[in-house]
């Protein structure tokens, strides 16, 4: 699978080595990163060779002119306070502008806006059609509504990204997911999916609503829940139907909440559908109904692939602070989802 060729330029080594060791941890499938602490390292090597994409920080902000008449993408990393990025020189001849943004954020942040970018550059068409299999689809939904469901699944894309180039959507009603995650995401479920109402969804729109937490990526769910209920078939099919043929991700595991109207429909679509669930006649009860209305809406055998997942966790112990997901995968929590997992089809994790 063809990788992003991207040249980090900044004259403070630390921050570069810093970044690479990000990227190589993180999305080590996706980029090839190339350090130039010194111009004329990088001057010397864009004679012969081009770049998919070019960071230009400390020191080396004026060659952003020549690396686009070189036919690359560049983005610029500045030193000024996000309020004052409009008072960088970053215009080019021609009039066009370059894309600046705030040197020191988050890594994920730096990421996410590499990803909007060369959203629809050359490793474009040929990285999108060389996966090897289809797009998987995986759906997590609990039909007693376990507390624990969003943390599950958002464990269980960390570790499938381990493997799998992930992207995790959520389709639930107040979720919390902002605030618990710290999720700076400024687009949600909703803005994508009036973009693919609209037709608009050219690569560097649609990576405008893919954000970056860990090893995978992951769109917010619906700050506004009365929209869940106005997500049809129609726009999940737009979707779907989208990622297959113009991104490279690998699996999407889909989070289900039970404002999601036609359930079966949805997840129908599924290749594995994991249920958490709990112990106990109450709960037996209301997992039996739900597999008897999938008997009856969907009688091809789709019970089949439904997964019970007994979870004996709360939500209680939770608490703010700290990187959550990397507190969820590696607490008891996470240990437990793990050995599951490594009995499950997807072999040892």
């Amino acid at each position: 699978m063809h990788k992003l060729d991207v040249a980090f330029c900044d004259t403070n080594e630390t921050y570069g080595e810093r970044f690479a060791a990000y990227l190589m941890e993180h999305k080590a499938k996706e980029f090839t990163v190339h350090l130039f602490p010194e111009p004329e390292l990088f001057l010397q090597k864009i004679k012969n060779e081009k770049f998919d994409l070019v960071l230009l920080g400390s020191g080396f902000s004026e060659f952003g002119e020549q690396a686009v008449l070189s036919g690359m993408t560049v983005l610029i990393l500045s030193e000024n306070i996000p309020e004052r990025l409009s008072e960088d020189n970053s215009y080019l001849q021609s009039g066009r502008k370059l894309t600046v943004i705030f040197k020191y954020q988050p890594m994920e942040a730096i990421l996410h806006e590499m990803m909007v970018v060369t959203g629809g550059k050359k490793a474009g068409k040929e990285s999108f059609t060389d996966r090897l299999t289809k797009l998987e689809i995986i759906g997590v939904y609990s039909p007693i509504g376990h507390e624990m469901q969003m943390p599950f699944s958002m464990v269980l894309s960390s570790v499938l990204a381990k493997q799998r180039r992930i992207l995790y959507i959520n389709l639930m009603q107040n979720t919390g997911f902002l605030q618990l995650f710290d999720s700076q995401a400024e687009y949600d479920i909703g803005d994508l999916t009036l973009r693919l109402r609209r037709g608009t969804t050219e690569s560097e729109q649609f990576f405008q609503s893919i954000y970056e937490m860990g090893d995978f990526s992951y769109v917010a769910p619906f700050r506004n829940p009365e929209q869940l209920g106005e997500f049809q078939m129609d726009d999940y099919r737009k979707l779907l139907a989208h990622l297959e043929e113009n991104t490279k991700f690998d699996t999407v595991v889909f989070d289900f909440g039970t404002g999601i109207p036609s359930i079966a429909a949805f997840l129908e679509e599924c290749s594995s559908i994991y249920c958490p669930a709990k112990e106990g006649y109450f709960y037996e009860c209301q997992k039996a109904e739900f597999v008897h209305y999938l008997e009856q809406v969907k009688p091809d055998g789709m019970s089949e692939r439904l997964q019970f997942v007994n979870l004996p966790f709360t939500a209680k112990g939770i608490r703010g602070g700290g990187n959550m997901l990397e507190h969820l995968v590696w607490s008891e929590f996470g240990d437990y989802i793990r050995d599951y997992l490594a009995g499950d089809a997807y072999g040892e994790i």
